[in-house]
Protein backbone atom coordinates (compact mmCIF):
# COMPACT_ATOMS: atom_id res chain seq x y z
CA UNK A 1 0.00 0.00 0.00
CA UNK A 2 2.92 2.79 0.85
CA UNK A 3 4.75 1.01 -2.03
CA UNK A 4 1.74 2.40 -4.11
CA UNK A 5 1.19 5.38 -2.99
CA UNK A 6 4.82 6.69 -3.14
CA UNK A 7 5.26 5.52 -6.91
CA UNK A 8 1.43 7.14 -7.46
CA UNK A 9 2.89 10.47 -5.75
CA UNK A 10 6.38 10.19 -7.38
CA UNK A 11 4.21 9.98 -11.27
CA UNK A 12 2.65 12.56 -10.18
CA UNK A 13 5.76 14.89 -9.73
CA UNK A 14 7.66 13.82 -12.11
CA UNK A 15 6.12 15.32 -15.34
CA UNK A 16 5.41 18.44 -13.03
CA UNK A 17 8.92 18.91 -12.28
CA UNK A 18 9.75 17.82 -15.68
CA UNK A 19 7.53 20.88 -17.11
CA UNK A 20 9.13 23.22 -14.26
CA UNK A 21 13.25 22.31 -14.68
CA UNK A 22 12.13 23.41 -18.64
CA UNK A 23 11.24 26.77 -17.70
CA UNK A 24 15.49 27.07 -16.64
CA UNK A 25 17.62 27.17 -19.16
CA UNK A 26 20.55 24.93 -19.43
CA UNK A 27 23.64 26.40 -17.70
CA UNK A 28 27.17 25.00 -19.00
CA UNK A 29 27.69 22.94 -15.76
CA UNK A 30 24.20 21.45 -16.43
CA UNK A 31 25.78 20.51 -19.94
CA UNK A 32 29.07 19.47 -18.99
CA UNK A 33 27.07 17.27 -16.24
CA UNK A 34 24.99 15.84 -19.68
CA UNK A 35 28.25 15.14 -21.47
CA UNK A 36 29.63 13.39 -18.42
CA UNK A 37 26.63 11.30 -18.04
CA UNK A 38 27.26 10.25 -21.65
CA UNK A 39 30.44 9.42 -21.43
CA UNK A 40 29.48 6.94 -17.98
CA UNK A 41 26.55 5.78 -20.40
CA UNK A 42 29.18 4.62 -23.28
CA UNK A 43 31.59 2.91 -20.85
CA UNK A 44 34.23 5.15 -19.36
CA UNK A 45 32.13 4.56 -15.76
CA UNK A 46 35.02 6.02 -13.61
CA UNK A 47 35.59 9.37 -16.52
CA UNK A 48 39.00 8.41 -17.61
CA UNK A 49 41.06 12.16 -19.15
CA UNK A 50 38.08 13.60 -17.35
CA UNK A 51 39.17 16.93 -14.93
CA UNK A 52 35.95 17.55 -12.71
CA UNK A 53 35.66 20.35 -9.83
CA UNK A 54 36.38 19.65 -6.19
CA UNK A 55 32.78 18.95 -6.08
CA UNK A 56 32.23 16.15 -8.78
CA UNK A 57 28.88 15.08 -7.81
CA UNK A 58 30.22 11.62 -8.90
CA UNK A 59 28.29 9.17 -6.75
CA UNK A 60 25.24 11.93 -6.11
CA UNK A 61 23.75 13.59 -9.32
CA UNK A 62 26.34 11.85 -12.32
CA UNK A 63 24.82 8.24 -11.79
CA UNK A 64 21.26 9.73 -12.79
CA UNK A 65 22.60 11.35 -16.02
CA UNK A 66 24.55 7.95 -17.29
CA UNK A 67 21.03 6.32 -16.97
CA UNK A 68 19.13 9.06 -18.85
CA UNK A 69 21.74 9.36 -21.21
CA UNK A 70 21.45 6.00 -21.87
CA UNK A 71 18.13 6.07 -22.90
CA UNK A 72 18.17 9.60 -24.57
CA UNK A 73 21.28 9.91 -26.07
CA UNK A 74 23.23 13.41 -25.70
CA UNK A 75 19.50 15.58 -25.35
CA UNK A 76 19.05 18.96 -23.41
CA UNK A 77 16.26 17.11 -22.00
CA UNK A 78 18.34 14.89 -20.24
CA UNK A 79 19.21 18.09 -17.79
CA UNK A 80 15.70 18.51 -17.20
CA UNK A 81 14.80 15.15 -16.39
CA UNK A 82 17.63 14.46 -13.85
CA UNK A 83 16.84 17.69 -12.23
CA UNK A 84 12.98 16.89 -12.30
CA UNK A 85 13.89 13.00 -10.86
CA UNK A 86 16.63 13.95 -8.23
CA UNK A 87 13.98 16.67 -6.64
CA UNK A 88 11.16 13.97 -6.93
CA UNK A 89 13.09 11.65 -5.21
CA UNK A 90 14.26 14.19 -2.63
CA UNK A 91 10.60 15.23 -1.56
CA UNK A 92 9.70 11.78 -1.26
CA UNK A 93 12.37 11.07 0.72
CA UNK A 94 11.89 13.92 3.04
CA UNK A 95 8.41 13.18 3.46
CA UNK A 96 9.31 9.42 4.72
CA UNK A 97 11.63 11.22 7.32
CA UNK A 98 9.60 13.37 8.17
CA UNK A 99 6.60 10.51 9.29
CA UNK A 100 9.87 8.99 11.88
CA UNK A 101 8.37 6.57 13.61
CA UNK A 102 4.62 7.85 13.47
CA UNK A 103 1.91 5.66 12.17
CA UNK A 104 -1.46 6.72 11.27
CA UNK A 105 -3.31 10.17 10.99
CA UNK A 106 -0.09 11.65 13.14
CA UNK A 107 2.11 10.65 10.41
CA UNK A 108 0.28 11.49 7.55
CA UNK A 109 -0.07 14.74 8.79
CA UNK A 110 3.83 15.16 9.10
CA UNK A 111 4.01 13.81 5.91
CA UNK A 112 1.90 16.72 4.44
CA UNK A 113 2.83 19.45 5.94
CA UNK A 114 6.92 18.42 4.68
CA UNK A 115 5.46 17.96 1.22
CA UNK A 116 3.03 21.15 1.25
CA UNK A 117 6.61 22.76 2.33
CA UNK A 118 8.42 21.30 -0.80
CA UNK A 119 6.26 20.45 -3.27
CA UNK A 120 6.17 24.21 -5.27
CA UNK A 121 9.74 25.48 -6.24
CA UNK A 122 8.99 29.54 -7.32
CA UNK A 123 9.88 29.90 -10.76
CA UNK A 124 13.11 31.86 -11.85
CA UNK A 125 16.37 31.29 -9.45
CA UNK A 126 14.52 28.43 -7.23
CA UNK A 127 13.55 26.76 -10.26
CA UNK A 128 16.82 26.83 -11.20
CA UNK A 129 18.73 25.84 -8.38
CA UNK A 130 16.28 23.00 -7.22
CA UNK A 131 15.17 21.35 -10.50
CA UNK A 132 18.43 21.74 -12.63
CA UNK A 133 21.80 21.54 -11.82
CA UNK A 134 24.04 19.78 -10.41
CA UNK A 135 23.22 22.10 -7.98
CA UNK A 136 23.95 20.11 -4.24
CA UNK A 137 20.10 18.42 -4.62
CA UNK A 138 21.68 15.16 -5.18
CA UNK A 139 23.58 15.54 -2.53
CA UNK A 140 21.17 16.90 -0.38
CA UNK A 141 18.95 13.72 -1.56
CA UNK A 142 21.91 11.10 -0.58
CA UNK A 143 22.04 12.47 2.92
CA UNK A 144 18.07 12.12 3.46
CA UNK A 145 18.81 8.81 2.49
CA UNK A 146 21.88 8.86 5.06
CA UNK A 147 19.30 10.36 7.46
CA UNK A 148 16.93 7.81 6.61
CA UNK A 149 19.40 4.79 7.50
CA UNK A 150 20.11 6.17 10.67
CA UNK A 151 16.14 6.50 11.54
CA UNK A 152 15.57 3.31 10.64
CA UNK A 153 18.19 1.04 11.74
CA UNK A 154 18.19 3.06 15.54
CA UNK A 155 21.43 1.74 17.88
CA UNK A 156 22.08 -1.82 15.67
CA UNK A 157 25.99 -1.73 14.76
CA UNK A 158 24.71 -2.31 11.21
CA UNK A 159 23.60 0.91 11.00
CA UNK A 160 26.58 2.94 11.60
CA UNK A 161 28.63 1.04 8.92
CA UNK A 162 26.05 2.09 6.46
CA UNK A 163 26.04 5.57 7.20
CA UNK A 164 29.39 5.93 7.18
CA UNK A 165 29.74 4.39 4.16
CA UNK A 166 27.02 6.56 2.70
CA UNK A 167 29.07 9.73 4.37
CA UNK A 168 32.04 8.37 2.34
CA UNK A 169 29.90 8.45 -0.68
CA UNK A 170 28.78 12.00 -0.43
CA UNK A 171 31.76 13.35 0.79
CA UNK A 172 33.42 12.01 -2.11
CA UNK A 173 31.30 13.90 -4.26
CA UNK A 174 30.60 17.33 -2.84
CA UNK A 175 32.53 18.78 -0.22
CA UNK A 176 29.50 20.42 1.01
CA UNK A 177 28.32 16.85 2.27
CA UNK A 178 31.52 17.74 5.13
CA UNK A 179 29.25 20.42 6.61
CA UNK A 180 26.21 19.17 6.41
CA UNK A 181 26.32 15.35 6.70
CA UNK A 182 29.38 14.34 8.26
CA UNK A 183 30.31 17.80 10.70
CA UNK A 184 26.48 17.38 12.01
CA UNK A 185 26.35 13.60 12.67
CA UNK A 186 30.00 13.89 14.79
CA UNK A 187 28.77 16.84 16.50
CA UNK A 188 25.58 14.82 17.60
CA UNK A 189 27.36 11.40 18.70
CA UNK A 190 29.66 13.87 20.85
CA UNK A 191 26.86 16.09 22.41
CA UNK A 192 24.81 12.67 23.05
CA UNK A 193 28.20 11.49 24.73
CA UNK A 194 29.36 14.13 26.79
CA UNK A 195 25.41 14.46 28.40
CA UNK A 196 25.03 10.78 29.06
CA UNK A 197 26.42 8.97 31.93
CA UNK A 198 27.10 5.90 30.69
CA UNK A 199 28.70 5.11 27.46
CA UNK A 200 26.81 4.90 24.50
CA UNK A 201 27.75 2.21 21.67
CA UNK A 202 25.68 3.40 19.42
CA UNK A 203 26.98 7.22 19.50
CA UNK A 204 30.17 5.74 19.34
CA UNK A 205 30.16 4.04 16.69
CA UNK A 206 28.08 6.74 14.85
CA UNK A 207 31.33 9.54 15.69
CA UNK A 208 33.60 6.56 14.42
CA UNK A 209 31.88 6.21 11.14
CA UNK A 210 31.31 10.15 10.71
CA UNK A 211 35.02 10.58 11.66
CA UNK A 212 36.24 7.99 8.93
CA UNK A 213 34.14 8.98 6.24
CA UNK A 214 36.55 11.89 5.16
CA UNK A 215 39.78 10.07 4.90
CA UNK A 216 38.04 7.56 2.89
CA UNK A 217 36.66 9.63 0.71
CA UNK A 218 39.80 10.89 0.25
CA UNK A 219 41.37 7.66 -0.31
CA UNK A 220 38.75 6.36 -2.68
CA UNK A 221 39.26 9.89 -4.91
CA UNK A 222 43.32 9.34 -4.91
CA UNK A 223 42.58 5.53 -6.20
CA UNK A 224 39.99 6.61 -8.90
CA UNK A 225 42.80 8.71 -10.13
CA UNK A 226 45.77 6.14 -9.71
CA UNK A 227 43.75 3.29 -11.63
CA UNK A 228 42.92 5.93 -15.01
CA UNK A 229 39.54 7.45 -13.45
CA UNK A 230 38.99 11.12 -13.47
CA UNK A 231 41.02 14.12 -11.99
CA UNK A 232 39.97 16.87 -9.27
CA UNK A 233 40.83 20.31 -9.11
CA UNK A 234 40.52 22.45 -5.60
CA UNK A 235 37.84 24.52 -4.21
CA UNK A 236 38.68 27.66 -3.88
CA UNK A 237 36.93 28.16 -0.54
CA UNK A 238 38.20 30.17 2.17
CA UNK A 239 36.76 32.37 5.16
CA UNK A 240 34.88 36.08 4.33
CA UNK A 241 36.28 38.96 5.13
CA UNK A 242 35.15 40.92 7.94
CA UNK A 243 33.98 43.85 5.39
CA UNK A 244 32.10 41.01 3.04
CA UNK A 245 29.95 40.19 6.46
CA UNK A 246 27.11 42.80 5.83
CA UNK A 247 26.40 41.34 2.28
CA UNK A 248 26.71 37.81 3.30
CA UNK A 249 23.98 38.27 5.55
CA UNK A 250 21.84 39.97 3.17
CA UNK A 251 22.38 36.88 0.86
CA UNK A 252 22.15 34.39 3.40
CA UNK A 253 18.21 35.72 4.49
CA UNK A 254 17.22 36.46 0.88
CA UNK A 255 19.02 32.59 -0.19
CA UNK A 256 16.74 30.99 2.10
CA UNK A 257 13.58 32.81 1.74
CA UNK A 258 13.99 32.37 -1.84
CA UNK A 259 14.75 28.87 -1.85
CA UNK A 260 11.53 28.70 0.51
CA UNK A 261 9.03 30.63 -2.14
CA UNK A 262 9.39 33.51 0.44
CA UNK A 263 11.58 36.45 -1.36
CA UNK A 264 9.77 39.55 -0.68
CA UNK A 265 12.57 41.26 -1.68
CA UNK A 266 11.70 43.66 -5.04
CA UNK A 267 7.95 42.57 -4.70
CA UNK A 268 5.63 44.88 -5.37
CA UNK A 269 3.33 45.25 -2.96
CA UNK A 270 -0.21 44.69 -4.71
CA UNK A 271 -0.06 41.68 -6.65
CA UNK A 272 -1.41 38.07 -6.78
CA UNK A 273 2.45 36.90 -7.01
CA UNK A 274 3.13 38.62 -3.26
CA UNK A 275 0.06 36.81 -2.36
CA UNK A 276 1.66 34.17 -2.87
CA UNK A 277 5.36 35.09 -1.42
CA UNK A 278 3.52 35.87 1.79
CA UNK A 279 1.76 32.58 2.11
CA UNK A 280 5.39 30.76 1.63
CA UNK A 281 6.46 33.71 3.97
CA UNK A 282 4.08 32.07 6.81
CA UNK A 283 5.78 28.73 5.83
CA UNK A 284 9.47 29.62 6.26
CA UNK A 285 8.16 31.29 10.11
CA UNK A 286 6.59 27.49 10.57
CA UNK A 287 10.00 25.88 9.90
CA UNK A 288 11.70 28.57 12.26
CA UNK A 289 9.26 28.14 14.80
CA UNK A 290 9.74 24.07 14.54
CA UNK A 291 13.18 25.03 14.74
CA UNK A 292 13.21 27.31 18.12
CA UNK A 293 10.21 24.43 19.69
CA UNK A 294 13.34 21.50 18.92
CA UNK A 295 15.84 23.40 20.25
CA UNK A 296 14.16 24.15 24.03
CA UNK A 297 13.02 21.11 23.69
CA UNK A 298 16.59 19.68 23.19
CA UNK A 299 18.53 22.54 26.19
CA UNK A 300 15.88 21.63 28.58
CA UNK A 301 17.03 17.63 28.34
CA UNK A 302 13.74 16.11 27.22
CA UNK A 303 13.99 13.37 25.19
CA UNK A 304 14.83 13.98 21.38
CA UNK A 305 15.91 11.66 19.15
CA UNK A 306 19.07 11.86 17.33
CA UNK A 307 17.67 12.67 14.07
CA UNK A 308 15.71 15.46 15.07
CA UNK A 309 19.66 16.26 16.62
CA UNK A 310 21.36 16.17 13.55
CA UNK A 311 18.78 17.90 11.46
CA UNK A 312 18.98 21.03 13.85
CA UNK A 313 22.62 20.71 14.07
CA UNK A 314 22.85 20.29 9.67
CA UNK A 315 20.87 23.36 9.27
CA UNK A 316 23.09 25.83 11.74
CA UNK A 317 26.56 24.30 9.98
CA UNK A 318 24.83 25.00 6.76
CA UNK A 319 23.88 28.49 7.21
CA UNK A 320 27.23 29.28 9.37
CA UNK A 321 29.21 27.75 6.11
CA UNK A 322 27.81 29.49 3.92
CA UNK A 323 27.72 33.61 5.61
CA UNK A 324 30.97 33.04 6.84
CA UNK A 325 32.64 31.63 3.82
CA UNK A 326 33.61 33.72 0.27
CA UNK A 327 30.87 31.73 -1.53
CA UNK A 328 28.40 33.89 -1.22
CA UNK A 329 28.47 35.77 -4.62
CA UNK A 330 25.30 36.50 -5.80
CA UNK A 331 21.55 34.89 -5.16
CA UNK A 332 22.37 31.36 -7.61
CA UNK A 333 24.95 30.75 -5.14
CA UNK A 334 21.85 30.15 -2.57
CA UNK A 335 22.29 26.22 -4.13
CA UNK A 336 24.41 25.91 -0.72
CA UNK A 337 21.59 26.35 1.31
CA UNK A 338 19.47 23.90 -0.28
CA UNK A 339 20.22 21.32 2.40
CA UNK A 340 18.94 24.25 4.56
CA UNK A 341 15.24 23.90 2.65
CA UNK A 342 15.07 20.26 2.46
CA UNK A 343 16.04 19.60 6.25
CA UNK A 344 13.89 22.34 7.67
CA UNK A 345 11.08 20.77 5.75
CA UNK A 346 11.34 17.65 7.51
CA UNK A 347 11.96 19.30 10.67
CA UNK A 348 8.77 21.43 10.24
CA UNK A 349 7.02 17.89 9.71
CA UNK A 350 9.03 15.89 12.34
CA UNK A 351 8.47 18.51 15.28
CA UNK A 352 6.09 20.92 14.19
CA UNK A 353 2.85 19.16 12.63
CA UNK A 354 1.83 17.13 16.01
CA UNK A 355 1.57 20.80 17.59
CA UNK A 356 -0.37 22.17 14.48
CA UNK A 357 -1.99 19.23 14.44
CA UNK A 358 -3.29 20.11 18.15
CA UNK A 359 -3.84 23.71 18.04
CA UNK A 360 -6.86 25.62 16.52
CA UNK A 361 -4.22 26.66 13.44
CA UNK A 362 -5.69 23.51 11.18
CA UNK A 363 -8.09 25.73 9.73
CA UNK A 364 -6.07 28.49 8.45
CA UNK A 365 -3.31 26.10 7.87
CA UNK A 366 -5.10 23.74 5.48
CA UNK A 367 -6.06 27.38 3.63
CA UNK A 368 -2.04 27.99 3.87
CA UNK A 369 -1.44 24.62 2.48
CA UNK A 370 -4.30 25.14 -0.26
CA UNK A 371 -2.66 28.51 -1.69
CA UNK A 372 0.72 26.22 -1.89
CA UNK A 373 -0.97 24.05 -4.43
CA UNK A 374 -2.43 26.53 -6.35
CA UNK A 375 0.98 28.70 -6.60
CA UNK A 376 2.26 24.92 -7.85
CA UNK A 377 -0.45 24.65 -10.52
CA UNK A 378 0.25 28.57 -11.17
CA UNK A 379 3.57 27.74 -12.07
CA UNK A 380 3.34 25.38 -14.91
CA UNK A 381 2.17 28.60 -17.05
CA UNK A 382 5.90 29.88 -16.68
CA UNK A 383 6.87 29.51 -20.58
CA UNK A 384 9.60 27.68 -21.85
CA UNK A 385 12.88 28.96 -21.50
CA UNK A 386 14.33 29.89 -25.27
CA UNK A 387 17.38 27.86 -26.17
CA UNK A 388 19.38 30.37 -28.60
CA UNK A 389 22.04 28.19 -28.04
CA UNK A 390 19.72 25.52 -30.23
CA UNK A 391 19.41 28.27 -33.02
CA UNK A 392 23.43 28.91 -33.48
CA UNK A 393 23.71 24.84 -33.41
CA UNK A 394 21.68 24.86 -36.37
CA UNK A 395 23.18 27.76 -38.40
CA UNK A 396 26.55 26.05 -37.60
CA UNK A 397 25.84 22.35 -38.78
CA UNK A 398 24.21 23.95 -42.01
CA UNK A 399 27.62 25.88 -42.71
CA UNK A 400 29.45 22.61 -41.68
CA UNK A 401 31.30 24.46 -39.11
CA UNK A 402 31.00 21.68 -36.26
CA UNK A 403 34.13 21.69 -34.13
CA UNK A 404 34.86 24.95 -32.51
CA UNK A 405 35.83 26.98 -29.49
CA UNK A 406 34.64 29.35 -27.15
CA UNK A 407 34.29 30.46 -23.68
CA UNK A 408 33.42 27.87 -20.62
CA UNK A 409 29.77 29.22 -20.55
CA UNK A 410 28.97 29.01 -24.49
CA UNK A 411 30.48 25.94 -25.43
CA UNK A 412 29.09 22.78 -24.03
CA UNK A 413 25.85 24.05 -23.82
CA UNK A 414 25.91 24.38 -27.83
CA UNK A 415 27.47 20.93 -27.85
CA UNK A 416 24.65 19.40 -25.86
CA UNK A 417 21.60 21.64 -27.62
CA UNK A 418 23.12 20.77 -30.83
CA UNK A 419 22.76 16.93 -29.91
CA UNK A 420 26.80 16.26 -30.16
CA UNK A 421 26.59 17.36 -34.03
CA UNK A 422 28.14 20.37 -33.46
CA UNK A 423 30.87 20.44 -30.61
CA UNK A 424 32.12 23.68 -28.95
CA UNK A 425 34.95 23.04 -26.72
CA UNK A 426 35.91 25.95 -23.50
CA UNK A 427 39.17 27.76 -23.54
CA UNK A 428 40.59 30.34 -21.23
CA UNK A 429 39.99 33.79 -22.13
CA UNK A 430 42.64 36.63 -20.90
CA UNK A 431 45.55 34.49 -22.00
CA UNK A 432 47.15 34.95 -25.50
CA UNK A 433 47.29 32.16 -27.06
CA UNK A 434 44.05 30.58 -25.43
CA UNK A 435 44.63 27.21 -23.52
CA UNK A 436 42.18 24.14 -22.66
CA UNK A 437 39.34 25.19 -19.99
CA UNK A 438 40.48 21.92 -18.10
CA UNK A 439 37.58 22.80 -15.79
CA UNK A 440 34.72 20.05 -16.22
CA UNK A 441 36.55 18.87 -19.53
CA UNK A 442 38.17 15.91 -20.77
CA UNK A 443 41.52 16.31 -22.77
CA UNK A 444 41.34 14.50 -25.62
CA UNK A 445 38.85 17.50 -26.57
CA UNK A 446 41.61 19.86 -27.53
CA UNK A 447 43.96 16.78 -29.42
CA UNK A 448 44.74 18.34 -32.54
CA UNK A 449 45.78 14.61 -33.69
CA UNK A 450 42.81 12.82 -32.57
CA UNK A 451 40.21 12.14 -35.59
CA UNK A 452 37.18 14.63 -35.81
CA UNK A 453 39.11 17.36 -33.65
CA UNK A 454 39.53 20.40 -36.47
CA UNK A 455 38.04 23.48 -34.91
CA UNK A 456 37.57 26.19 -37.47
CA UNK A 457 35.30 28.47 -35.38
CA UNK A 458 34.68 30.44 -32.33
CA UNK A 459 31.85 31.35 -30.56
CA UNK A 460 31.43 34.87 -28.89
CA UNK A 461 28.64 35.65 -26.93
CA UNK A 462 27.74 40.14 -27.56
CA UNK A 463 25.96 39.80 -24.80
CA UNK A 464 27.99 38.07 -21.93
CA UNK A 465 31.02 39.64 -20.75
CA UNK A 466 32.45 36.58 -20.13
CA UNK A 467 33.07 35.72 -23.20
CA UNK A 468 36.03 35.55 -25.37
CA UNK A 469 36.99 39.03 -26.93
CA UNK A 470 37.31 39.12 -30.36
CA UNK A 471 40.47 40.88 -29.98
CA UNK A 472 42.05 38.50 -28.54
CA UNK A 473 40.84 35.68 -30.35
CA UNK A 474 42.76 37.58 -33.40
CA UNK A 475 45.70 38.54 -31.53
CA UNK A 476 46.17 35.05 -31.44
CA UNK A 477 45.18 33.37 -34.78
CA UNK A 478 44.85 36.49 -37.21
CA UNK A 479 41.94 38.02 -38.97
CA UNK A 480 39.20 35.35 -39.68
CA UNK A 481 37.93 34.20 -43.08
CA UNK A 482 34.52 34.72 -42.74
CA UNK A 483 32.52 36.09 -39.90
CA UNK A 484 28.77 35.28 -39.16
CA UNK A 485 26.40 36.70 -36.82
CA UNK A 486 23.50 34.72 -35.24
CA UNK A 487 21.19 36.41 -32.77
CA UNK A 488 23.49 37.78 -29.52
CA UNK A 489 26.26 35.29 -31.49
CA UNK A 490 28.92 36.31 -33.30
CA UNK A 491 31.01 32.96 -35.14
CA UNK A 492 34.37 33.85 -36.85
CA UNK A 493 35.49 31.29 -39.18
CA UNK A 494 39.29 30.17 -39.93
CA UNK A 495 40.94 28.06 -42.53
CA UNK A 496 42.82 26.17 -40.39
CA UNK A 497 42.87 23.87 -37.45
CA UNK A 498 42.54 26.46 -34.38
CA UNK A 499 43.75 23.60 -32.01
CA UNK A 500 46.83 23.69 -33.42
CA UNK A 501 47.56 27.59 -32.09
CA UNK A 502 46.31 27.07 -28.57
CA UNK A 503 48.42 26.83 -25.65
CA UNK A 504 49.04 23.31 -24.11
Amino acid sequence: MVAAATAAGGAVLLPIYDRLSATAPITADSANAVLQGQAMAAGNLLLGGWTLSGACFYATDLPFYAIFAAVKGLSPSVAHDVGAAIYTLLVIAACFLARGRATGTPALFRMAVTLVLLVAPAPGEAVDLLLLGPFHAGTTLLLLVVLLVLDASGDRPLGAVAVGALLTLAALSDALAIYVGVAPIALVAILRLASSRQTQRADVALLAAALLAVPLSMLLTGLIGRVGGFATLPLNGSFARIDDMPRNIGLTIEGALLLFGANFFGQPVASPATLGVLVHLAGFGFVLAACRWAMLAWRRGEETDRVTQVLLAAMALDVAAYLFSNQAIDLMTSRYLIPFLAFGSVLAGRVGADRLRESRLRIPAAGVALVYLVVAALSLRTPLAPAPEAQLGTFLERHHLTYGISAYWQASTVTVESGGRVRVRAVQTGSLPPGPYMWEAEGSWYDAKRRGNDARFVVRDTRDSRSVQRSEMEESFGPPTANYRVGQYEVLVWDRNLLNDIAH
